[in-house]
């Protein structure tokens, strides 16, 4: 006695979605996605970022980096 194994009559179409969707994902890494820069932002601005940072006491070192990173300092 054999027993046939019926697919549901989506799976094809939902197969094939999960592949064009993976397909069009690894084409963004294939492709190199662009690195994010900091925008260009006023002194005032970037002092205003790092005073948020300091009012919830984030340790010096990480605004330290922030500050160095909204500079554009290494």
């Amino acid at each position: 006695m054999q027993t046939k194994i019926m697919a549901h009559p989506g799976f094809r179409t939902i197969t094939m979605g999960i592949v064009g969707a993976a397909l069009v994902v690894s084409c963004f890494f294939a492709a190199g996605v662009p690195k994010a820069h900091a925008a260009q932002l006023t002194e005032t601005q970037i002092q205003a970022i790092l005073n948020l940072l300091l009012s919830f006491n984030v340790p010096q070192a990480t605004v330290t980096n922030v500050s160095n990173i909204l500079h554009n300092k290494k």
